[in-house]
């Protein structure tokens, strides 16, 4: 019975520990586009998409494979970033606020990459011992 507790608690234990190694990464929809716009997120982590804007937004992927569906101002979505997943996405704006009748407006020419296969470039700020993230 001692040897099931103890196996059950190193179990619940490591379990909390994978669970607190995945990172959330945010995404601020602007209207005119997000930022940042390429994110380095890892496998398990997840993508808080959050519109700051005063119009309706979406980012949906190029292949249409995931989507944050039509956000209105302030709403957030949550994704989670599998293995092969579609990292590319594109600014969708709802019909009101981009001037179309017909819908929605996907504009490839504002969007962002979920670059989960290649690590973010990083430099130490020699003065301070600070790292950051460049691209």
């Amino acid at each position: 019975m001692l040897r099931t507790l103890c196996l059950s608690s190193v179990l619940a234990l490591a379990g909390l520990a994978t669970a607190a190694s995945a990172e959330e990464h945010y995404v601020l929809m602007m209207g005119e586009g997000y930022f940042p716009d390429v994110v380095h997120p890892a496998l398990g982590d997840t993508i808080r998409f959050i519109n700051i804007s005063d119009v309706p937004m979406a980012a949906t992927a190029s292949d249409d494979s995931w989507s944050t569906g039509l956000l209105l101002p302030e709403a957030e979505y949550v994704l989670s970033v599998t293995d092969g997943m579609q990292q590319s996405f594109a600014n969708t704006l709802g019909a009101e606020a981009a001037g179309a009748e017909d819908g929605f407006v996907a504009d490839a020419s504002v969007g962002g990459l979920l670059d989960y296969l290649n690590a973010a470039n990083t430099t130490t700020n020699l003065a301070t011992g600070d790292a950051f993230v460049y691209n």
